[in-house]
Protein backbone atom coordinates (compact mmCIF):
# COMPACT_ATOMS: atom_id res chain seq x y z
CA UNK A 1 0.00 0.00 0.00
CA UNK A 2 1.43 3.37 -0.81
CA UNK A 3 1.94 5.82 1.53
CA UNK A 4 -1.09 8.00 0.34
CA UNK A 5 -3.29 5.66 0.70
CA UNK A 6 -2.47 4.69 4.05
CA UNK A 7 -2.82 7.72 5.51
CA UNK A 8 -6.23 8.41 3.33
CA UNK A 9 -7.70 5.44 4.93
CA UNK A 10 -6.36 6.70 8.00
CA UNK A 11 -7.84 9.76 8.28
CA UNK A 12 -11.33 8.49 7.10
CA UNK A 13 -11.12 6.24 10.06
CA UNK A 14 -9.98 9.40 12.48
CA UNK A 15 -12.78 11.42 10.87
CA UNK A 16 -15.49 9.11 11.37
CA UNK A 17 -14.52 8.69 14.53
CA UNK A 18 -14.33 12.00 15.60
CA UNK A 19 -18.02 12.73 14.31
CA UNK A 20 -19.30 9.84 17.08
CA UNK A 21 -20.81 7.71 14.46
CA UNK A 22 -18.44 4.96 15.64
CA UNK A 23 -16.45 3.48 18.85
CA UNK A 24 -13.12 1.76 17.95
CA UNK A 25 -12.25 -0.92 20.21
CA UNK A 26 -9.24 -4.09 19.87
CA UNK A 27 -11.51 -6.32 18.39
CA UNK A 28 -14.55 -4.41 16.88
CA UNK A 29 -16.16 -1.21 15.77
CA UNK A 30 -19.13 -0.72 16.08
CA UNK A 31 -21.62 1.92 14.59
CA UNK A 32 -24.16 3.68 16.15
CA UNK A 33 -26.24 4.52 13.48
CA UNK A 34 -26.94 0.69 12.97
CA UNK A 35 -26.08 -0.75 16.18
CA UNK A 36 -24.04 -3.20 14.24
CA UNK A 37 -20.51 -4.71 15.35
CA UNK A 38 -17.91 -5.54 12.66
CA UNK A 39 -15.39 -8.00 13.86
CA UNK A 40 -11.93 -7.51 12.33
CA UNK A 41 -8.09 -8.90 13.18
CA UNK A 42 -5.98 -6.58 15.34
CA UNK A 43 -1.96 -7.15 15.33
CA UNK A 44 -0.94 -9.72 18.31
CA UNK A 45 -1.09 -8.13 21.79
CA UNK A 46 -2.93 -4.64 20.77
CA UNK A 47 -3.62 -4.30 24.50
CA UNK A 48 -6.51 -2.10 25.94
CA UNK A 49 -9.07 0.33 23.99
CA UNK A 50 -8.08 1.94 21.02
CA UNK A 51 -8.30 5.83 20.61
CA UNK A 52 -7.73 6.74 17.13
CA UNK A 53 -5.39 9.88 17.91
CA UNK A 54 -2.95 7.18 19.68
CA UNK A 55 -3.24 5.12 16.44
CA UNK A 56 -2.09 7.95 14.06
CA UNK A 57 0.80 7.91 16.76
CA UNK A 58 1.49 4.63 15.98
CA UNK A 59 3.66 1.92 13.63
CA UNK A 60 0.63 -0.66 14.73
CA UNK A 61 -1.85 1.88 12.99
CA UNK A 62 -1.74 -0.53 9.64
CA UNK A 63 -3.72 -2.68 11.69
CA UNK A 64 -7.04 -0.10 11.26
CA UNK A 65 -6.57 0.52 7.54
CA UNK A 66 -9.28 -2.29 7.05
CA UNK A 67 -11.38 -1.31 10.14
CA UNK A 68 -11.85 2.28 7.84
CA UNK A 69 -13.37 0.42 5.00
CA UNK A 70 -15.66 -1.43 7.24
CA UNK A 71 -16.23 1.62 9.18
CA UNK A 72 -18.08 3.56 5.88
CA UNK A 73 -19.63 0.25 5.06
CA UNK A 74 -20.97 -0.30 8.35
CA UNK A 75 -22.10 4.45 8.70
CA UNK A 76 -23.44 4.16 4.92
CA UNK A 77 -20.14 5.88 3.39
CA UNK A 78 -18.02 4.30 0.63
CA UNK A 79 -14.43 2.75 0.75
CA UNK A 80 -13.76 3.73 -2.82
CA UNK A 81 -10.07 5.04 -2.29
CA UNK A 82 -8.82 2.20 0.04
CA UNK A 83 -6.06 -0.35 -1.14
CA UNK A 84 -6.98 -4.08 -2.60
CA UNK A 85 -5.27 -4.88 0.70
CA UNK A 86 -7.91 -3.26 2.68
CA UNK A 87 -11.35 -4.83 0.64
CA UNK A 88 -9.66 -8.03 0.94
CA UNK A 89 -9.25 -7.69 4.83
CA UNK A 90 -12.78 -6.23 5.15
CA UNK A 91 -14.15 -9.43 2.89
CA UNK A 92 -12.64 -11.63 5.84
CA UNK A 93 -14.68 -10.02 8.73
CA UNK A 94 -18.61 -10.48 9.56
CA UNK A 95 -21.16 -9.13 11.44
CA UNK A 96 -22.70 -9.76 14.12
CA UNK A 97 -25.91 -9.09 16.27
CA UNK A 98 -27.21 -10.38 19.72
CA UNK A 99 -30.41 -12.89 19.99
CA UNK A 100 -33.16 -11.30 20.71
CA UNK A 101 -36.33 -12.31 22.82
CA UNK A 102 -36.86 -12.97 26.29
CA UNK A 103 -33.88 -13.89 28.22
CA UNK A 104 -35.09 -16.09 30.92
CA UNK A 105 -36.24 -18.20 28.33
CA UNK A 106 -32.75 -18.59 26.92
CA UNK A 107 -31.49 -18.75 30.51
CA UNK A 108 -33.49 -22.37 30.80
CA UNK A 109 -32.49 -23.51 27.29
CA UNK A 110 -28.50 -22.77 28.75
CA UNK A 111 -29.92 -24.29 32.06
CA UNK A 112 -30.97 -27.45 30.14
CA UNK A 113 -27.72 -27.49 28.07
CA UNK A 114 -26.58 -28.22 24.60
CA UNK A 115 -24.42 -31.15 25.49
CA UNK A 116 -24.18 -34.02 23.59
CA UNK A 117 -21.64 -37.42 23.86
CA UNK A 118 -18.39 -38.09 23.06
CA UNK A 119 -17.44 -39.21 19.57
CA UNK A 120 -17.30 -42.73 18.74
CA UNK A 121 -15.64 -44.88 16.21
CA UNK A 122 -12.25 -44.08 15.47
CA UNK A 123 -8.67 -46.07 14.42
CA UNK A 124 -6.81 -48.86 16.92
CA UNK A 125 -4.48 -46.60 18.74
CA UNK A 126 -0.92 -46.65 17.58
CA UNK A 127 1.08 -47.43 20.43
CA UNK A 128 3.83 -45.94 21.80
CA UNK A 129 3.29 -42.49 20.72
CA UNK A 130 5.19 -39.16 22.50
CA UNK A 131 3.13 -36.57 23.25
CA UNK A 132 4.58 -32.93 24.09
CA UNK A 133 2.27 -31.04 25.78
CA UNK A 134 2.94 -26.71 25.39
CA UNK A 135 0.73 -25.22 28.09
CA UNK A 136 -0.19 -21.64 28.08
CA UNK A 137 0.33 -20.69 31.57
CA UNK A 138 0.29 -23.59 34.34
CA UNK A 139 -0.41 -21.31 37.01
CA UNK A 140 -3.68 -20.39 34.87
CA UNK A 141 -6.36 -23.16 36.43
CA UNK A 142 -7.99 -23.97 32.78
CA UNK A 143 -4.81 -24.29 31.13
CA UNK A 144 -3.35 -26.52 34.02
CA UNK A 145 -6.48 -28.68 33.84
CA UNK A 146 -6.49 -28.85 30.26
CA UNK A 147 -2.87 -30.14 30.08
CA UNK A 148 -3.69 -32.98 32.78
CA UNK A 149 -6.42 -34.19 30.85
CA UNK A 150 -4.67 -34.52 27.92
CA UNK A 151 -2.00 -36.45 29.96
CA UNK A 152 -4.58 -38.41 31.32
CA UNK A 153 -5.53 -39.44 27.80
CA UNK A 154 -2.52 -40.25 26.40
CA UNK A 155 -2.08 -42.64 29.44
CA UNK A 156 -5.40 -44.35 27.60
CA UNK A 157 -3.59 -44.35 24.21
CA UNK A 158 -0.78 -46.30 25.46
CA UNK A 159 1.13 -42.76 25.02
CA UNK A 160 3.80 -40.90 26.88
CA UNK A 161 3.10 -37.51 27.37
CA UNK A 162 5.70 -34.59 28.50
CA UNK A 163 3.91 -31.28 29.91
CA UNK A 164 5.72 -27.98 28.93
CA UNK A 165 4.66 -24.81 31.21
CA UNK A 166 5.21 -21.81 28.41
CA UNK A 167 4.74 -19.39 31.40
CA UNK A 168 2.18 -17.17 28.67
CA UNK A 169 4.64 -16.13 26.51
CA UNK A 170 4.93 -17.19 23.02
CA UNK A 171 8.74 -17.30 22.66
CA UNK A 172 8.77 -19.75 25.41
CA UNK A 173 6.05 -21.81 23.34
CA UNK A 174 8.24 -21.60 20.22
CA UNK A 175 11.48 -23.33 22.78
CA UNK A 176 9.43 -25.88 23.88
CA UNK A 177 8.03 -26.90 20.60
CA UNK A 178 11.31 -26.77 19.08
CA UNK A 179 12.50 -29.07 22.18
CA UNK A 180 9.41 -31.65 21.62
CA UNK A 181 10.59 -31.84 17.59
CA UNK A 182 14.21 -32.49 19.16
CA UNK A 183 12.74 -35.41 21.52
CA UNK A 184 10.88 -37.02 18.48
CA UNK A 185 7.43 -36.06 19.59
CA UNK A 186 4.71 -37.46 17.36
CA UNK A 187 2.12 -35.32 18.46
CA UNK A 188 2.15 -31.56 19.85
CA UNK A 189 -0.63 -30.10 21.34
CA UNK A 190 -0.51 -26.45 22.26
CA UNK A 191 -2.98 -24.94 24.60
CA UNK A 192 -4.20 -21.40 23.82
CA UNK A 193 -1.32 -19.79 21.51
CA UNK A 194 -2.67 -18.71 18.07
CA UNK A 195 -0.66 -19.82 15.52
CA UNK A 196 0.98 -16.67 14.60
CA UNK A 197 2.11 -16.09 17.90
CA UNK A 198 4.21 -19.59 17.62
CA UNK A 199 4.54 -19.85 13.80
CA UNK A 200 7.89 -20.16 13.80
CA UNK A 201 7.55 -23.43 15.98
CA UNK A 202 4.79 -24.79 14.20
CA UNK A 203 6.72 -24.83 10.94
CA UNK A 204 9.75 -26.71 12.67
CA UNK A 205 6.98 -29.23 13.98
CA UNK A 206 5.53 -29.84 10.43
CA UNK A 207 8.49 -29.77 8.86
CA UNK A 208 9.20 -32.97 11.14
CA UNK A 209 5.94 -34.29 10.64
CA UNK A 210 4.91 -33.80 14.16
CA UNK A 211 1.05 -33.80 14.24
CA UNK A 212 0.03 -30.60 15.57
CA UNK A 213 -3.46 -30.02 17.43
CA UNK A 214 -4.92 -27.15 19.56
CA UNK A 215 -7.18 -25.89 21.25
CA UNK A 216 -9.04 -21.90 21.73
CA UNK A 217 -6.53 -21.65 19.36
CA UNK A 218 -6.63 -19.14 15.86
CA UNK A 219 -4.80 -21.05 12.65
CA UNK A 220 -2.98 -19.11 10.60
CA UNK A 221 -4.79 -17.53 7.68
CA UNK A 222 -3.84 -18.93 4.04
CA UNK A 223 -1.63 -21.17 5.37
CA UNK A 224 -3.25 -23.12 8.33
CA UNK A 225 -0.17 -24.88 10.44
CA UNK A 226 -2.30 -27.10 12.47
CA UNK A 227 -3.79 -30.29 11.94
CA UNK A 228 -6.64 -29.77 13.99
CA UNK A 229 -8.12 -26.93 16.45
CA UNK A 230 -10.68 -28.07 19.28
CA UNK A 231 -14.27 -27.86 17.44
CA UNK A 232 -17.69 -27.93 19.08
CA UNK A 233 -21.21 -28.53 19.45
CA UNK A 234 -22.80 -25.20 16.82
CA UNK A 235 -26.22 -22.96 17.73
CA UNK A 236 -28.02 -21.19 20.57
CA UNK A 237 -26.61 -18.21 19.44
CA UNK A 238 -26.52 -17.54 15.52
CA UNK A 239 -23.36 -17.03 15.79
CA UNK A 240 -21.63 -19.99 16.69
CA UNK A 241 -20.99 -22.30 14.06
CA UNK A 242 -18.68 -24.66 15.92
CA UNK A 243 -15.51 -23.22 15.85
CA UNK A 244 -13.81 -22.19 18.73
CA UNK A 245 -14.54 -18.68 17.88
CA UNK A 246 -17.83 -18.84 17.33
CA UNK A 247 -18.31 -21.11 20.24
CA UNK A 248 -16.15 -18.56 22.33
CA UNK A 249 -18.55 -16.09 21.62
CA UNK A 250 -21.41 -17.85 23.04
CA UNK A 251 -20.16 -18.92 25.27
CA UNK A 252 -19.81 -15.58 27.12
CA UNK A 253 -22.65 -14.31 25.26
CA UNK A 254 -24.67 -17.10 27.66
CA UNK A 255 -22.95 -15.23 30.92
CA UNK A 256 -24.44 -12.34 29.35
CA UNK A 257 -27.81 -13.84 28.82
CA UNK A 258 -27.75 -14.85 33.06
CA UNK A 259 -26.84 -11.48 34.10
CA UNK A 260 -29.76 -10.00 32.20
CA UNK A 261 -32.23 -12.02 33.31
CA UNK A 262 -30.87 -12.29 37.42
CA UNK A 263 -30.87 -8.44 37.04
CA UNK A 264 -34.18 -8.09 35.44
CA UNK A 265 -33.08 -6.42 32.32
CA UNK A 266 -31.31 -3.80 34.44
CA UNK A 267 -27.56 -4.74 34.31
CA UNK A 268 -24.63 -2.35 35.20
CA UNK A 269 -21.75 -4.61 34.12
CA UNK A 270 -17.91 -4.90 34.81
CA UNK A 271 -16.49 -6.93 32.12
CA UNK A 272 -13.20 -8.28 32.79
CA UNK A 273 -11.32 -8.40 29.46
CA UNK A 274 -7.83 -10.24 28.61
CA UNK A 275 -6.90 -8.84 25.65
CA UNK A 276 -3.99 -10.62 24.80
CA UNK A 277 -5.06 -13.71 23.44
CA UNK A 278 -7.68 -13.72 19.96
CA UNK A 279 -9.60 -16.32 21.81
CA UNK A 280 -10.31 -14.23 25.06
CA UNK A 281 -11.16 -11.40 22.58
CA UNK A 282 -13.55 -12.76 20.65
CA UNK A 283 -15.56 -13.90 24.48
CA UNK A 284 -15.73 -10.89 25.17
CA UNK A 285 -16.70 -9.44 21.79
CA UNK A 286 -19.54 -11.72 22.85
CA UNK A 287 -20.58 -10.49 25.73
CA UNK A 288 -20.66 -7.21 24.58
CA UNK A 289 -23.39 -8.09 21.67
CA UNK A 290 -25.34 -9.86 23.55
CA UNK A 291 -25.52 -6.73 26.30
CA UNK A 292 -27.13 -4.94 23.91
CA UNK A 293 -30.48 -7.56 23.18
CA UNK A 294 -31.15 -5.31 26.85
CA UNK A 295 -32.18 -2.00 25.94
CA UNK A 296 -31.53 -0.86 29.68
CA UNK A 297 -28.58 -2.92 30.25
CA UNK A 298 -24.77 -1.40 30.13
CA UNK A 299 -21.17 -1.92 30.84
CA UNK A 300 -20.26 0.97 33.08
CA UNK A 301 -16.77 -0.32 33.00
CA UNK A 302 -14.13 -2.34 31.34
CA UNK A 303 -11.03 -3.88 32.78
CA UNK A 304 -8.37 -5.24 30.68
CA UNK A 305 -6.25 -7.60 32.30
CA UNK A 306 -3.32 -9.86 30.67
CA UNK A 307 -2.77 -13.80 31.32
CA UNK A 308 0.16 -12.71 33.28
CA UNK A 309 -1.12 -10.34 35.66
CA UNK A 310 -3.30 -12.80 37.98
CA UNK A 311 -2.56 -12.09 41.21
CA UNK A 312 -1.81 -8.84 42.87
CA UNK A 313 -2.23 -6.46 39.58
CA UNK A 314 -5.68 -8.34 39.06
CA UNK A 315 -7.14 -7.74 42.46
CA UNK A 316 -5.52 -4.08 41.91
CA UNK A 317 -7.33 -3.27 38.90
CA UNK A 318 -10.71 -4.66 39.69
CA UNK A 319 -10.56 -3.56 43.61
CA UNK A 320 -10.13 0.24 41.75
CA UNK A 321 -12.54 -0.32 39.07
CA UNK A 322 -15.08 -1.37 41.81
CA UNK A 323 -14.64 1.50 43.82
CA UNK A 324 -15.15 3.89 41.03
CA UNK A 325 -18.37 2.38 39.86
CA UNK A 326 -20.50 1.22 43.17
CA UNK A 327 -23.85 1.70 40.31
CA UNK A 328 -22.10 -1.65 38.98
CA UNK A 329 -24.49 -4.93 40.11
CA UNK A 330 -23.07 -7.29 38.19
CA UNK A 331 -19.57 -8.31 36.79
CA UNK A 332 -18.54 -10.42 34.12
CA UNK A 333 -14.96 -12.85 34.00
CA UNK A 334 -13.64 -14.74 30.77
CA UNK A 335 -12.63 -17.48 33.07
CA UNK A 336 -11.76 -19.32 36.29
CA UNK A 337 -8.52 -18.07 36.69
CA UNK A 338 -9.36 -14.36 37.07
CA UNK A 339 -11.87 -14.87 39.54
CA UNK A 340 -9.15 -16.92 41.88
CA UNK A 341 -6.42 -14.79 40.50
CA UNK A 342 -7.89 -11.73 41.87
CA UNK A 343 -11.11 -10.39 40.99
CA UNK A 344 -13.09 -12.55 43.98
CA UNK A 345 -10.34 -10.76 46.40
CA UNK A 346 -11.19 -7.74 45.43
CA UNK A 347 -14.83 -7.98 45.93
CA UNK A 348 -14.42 -9.04 49.36
CA UNK A 349 -11.70 -6.02 49.50
CA UNK A 350 -14.12 -3.77 48.15
CA UNK A 351 -17.04 -5.25 50.37
CA UNK A 352 -19.22 -6.13 47.38
CA UNK A 353 -18.41 -10.14 47.51
CA UNK A 354 -22.09 -11.55 47.66
CA UNK A 355 -23.92 -8.51 46.84
CA UNK A 356 -22.93 -8.51 42.67
CA UNK A 357 -24.38 -11.05 40.19
CA UNK A 358 -21.15 -12.92 38.80
CA UNK A 359 -21.14 -13.98 35.08
CA UNK A 360 -18.91 -16.69 34.18
CA UNK A 361 -15.82 -18.92 34.96
CA UNK A 362 -15.91 -22.19 33.10
CA UNK A 363 -16.64 -23.95 36.24
CA UNK A 364 -13.27 -25.77 36.88
CA UNK A 365 -12.75 -27.73 40.21
CA UNK A 366 -10.96 -24.55 41.99
CA UNK A 367 -14.87 -22.30 41.28
CA UNK A 368 -17.31 -24.79 41.51
CA UNK A 369 -17.55 -24.93 45.41
CA UNK A 370 -17.48 -21.26 45.72
CA UNK A 371 -20.52 -20.76 43.53
CA UNK A 372 -22.31 -23.42 45.64
CA UNK A 373 -21.73 -21.08 48.76
CA UNK A 374 -21.62 -17.89 46.89
CA UNK A 375 -24.74 -15.52 48.92
CA UNK A 376 -25.81 -13.82 45.76
CA UNK A 377 -26.50 -15.22 42.06
CA UNK A 378 -23.09 -16.81 39.98
CA UNK A 379 -23.81 -18.46 36.88
CA UNK A 380 -20.75 -20.55 35.41
CA UNK A 381 -20.96 -21.44 31.78
CA UNK A 382 -19.59 -25.22 32.17
CA UNK A 383 -16.49 -25.08 29.45
CA UNK A 384 -15.03 -28.12 30.42
CA UNK A 385 -11.55 -27.98 29.75
CA UNK A 386 -10.45 -31.36 30.54
CA UNK A 387 -13.00 -32.36 27.57
CA UNK A 388 -10.97 -30.38 25.39
CA UNK A 389 -7.96 -32.40 26.23
CA UNK A 390 -9.68 -35.60 25.71
CA UNK A 391 -10.58 -34.57 21.96
CA UNK A 392 -7.67 -33.00 20.91
CA UNK A 393 -6.01 -36.49 22.32
CA UNK A 394 -8.55 -38.46 20.35
CA UNK A 395 -8.17 -36.35 17.36
CA UNK A 396 -4.55 -36.99 17.08
CA UNK A 397 -4.83 -40.24 17.50
CA UNK A 398 -7.40 -40.50 14.30
CA UNK A 399 -5.20 -37.89 12.04
CA UNK A 400 -2.16 -40.25 12.59
CA UNK A 401 -4.75 -43.60 11.80
CA UNK A 402 -5.09 -41.59 8.83
CA UNK A 403 -8.67 -40.27 9.70
CA UNK A 404 -10.32 -36.94 9.94
CA UNK A 405 -11.18 -35.66 13.27
CA UNK A 406 -14.66 -35.74 14.49
CA UNK A 407 -16.74 -32.84 13.26
CA UNK A 408 -18.15 -32.16 16.68
CA UNK A 409 -16.67 -32.55 20.06
CA UNK A 410 -20.02 -33.01 21.92
CA UNK A 411 -19.11 -29.72 23.83
CA UNK A 412 -22.10 -27.23 24.29
CA UNK A 413 -23.07 -24.85 26.56
CA UNK A 414 -24.54 -25.24 30.22
CA UNK A 415 -25.28 -22.89 32.89
CA UNK A 416 -25.01 -23.77 36.46
CA UNK A 417 -25.75 -21.87 39.41
CA UNK A 418 -26.47 -23.00 42.94
CA UNK A 419 -29.89 -23.80 42.22
CA UNK A 420 -29.61 -25.19 38.74
CA UNK A 421 -27.64 -28.38 37.74
CA UNK A 422 -24.66 -27.89 40.75
CA UNK A 423 -23.08 -30.73 41.54
CA UNK A 424 -22.68 -32.27 44.63
CA UNK A 425 -18.71 -31.95 44.37
CA UNK A 426 -16.54 -29.88 43.04
CA UNK A 427 -15.94 -31.89 40.15
CA UNK A 428 -17.43 -30.39 36.90
CA UNK A 429 -20.26 -33.00 35.83
CA UNK A 430 -21.52 -31.54 32.49
CA UNK A 431 -25.36 -33.52 31.59
CA UNK A 432 -27.49 -34.64 28.47
CA UNK A 433 -31.13 -35.17 29.10
CA UNK A 434 -30.36 -34.96 32.83
CA UNK A 435 -27.99 -37.43 32.80
CA UNK A 436 -24.29 -37.14 33.57
CA UNK A 437 -22.40 -37.69 30.53
CA UNK A 438 -19.07 -39.27 31.29
CA UNK A 439 -16.91 -38.38 28.26
CA UNK A 440 -13.70 -40.02 29.19
CA UNK A 441 -15.43 -43.27 29.76
CA UNK A 442 -16.79 -43.09 26.44
CA UNK A 443 -13.40 -42.15 24.79
CA UNK A 444 -11.77 -44.70 26.27
CA UNK A 445 -14.98 -47.38 25.00
CA UNK A 446 -13.99 -45.90 21.71
CA UNK A 447 -10.50 -46.43 21.56
CA UNK A 448 -10.80 -50.48 22.87
CA UNK A 449 -13.70 -51.54 20.44
CA UNK A 450 -11.43 -49.95 17.44
CA UNK A 451 -8.41 -52.26 19.56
Amino acid sequence: MSRNKFITALYRTARIHRKGLTDVYPSRIVCHQTKSFVLFNWPPRLDGTVKVSQLLSTAKAAAVIAAGAMLLAACGGTADSASSSTEAAASSSSTISAELGDPQARLETLYAGTFTEAPTGGPKPAAGKNVWIISYLQAYVSAASTAQAAQDAATALGWESTVFDAEGDPAQAVAGIRQAVAAKADVIFTIYFDCESIKAGLIAAKDAGVVRVANESRDCEGSPLFDYVVTYNPGTYAFNDGSFGGYLMGWQASTADYIIAKSGGKAKTILIVQPDTAAALLQAEGFRTQMTSCPDCSIVAEVNILGTELGAATQQKVQQALLQHPEADSIAVPGDAFLTGGVIGAMKAAGVYGKMIIGGGEGSDATVGLARDYPGDWGLSLLPVKWEGWQAMDAANRIIGGQEPALASGIGYQIIDKDHNMPATDEVVVTKDGQPIDYPAQYKAAWAAAS
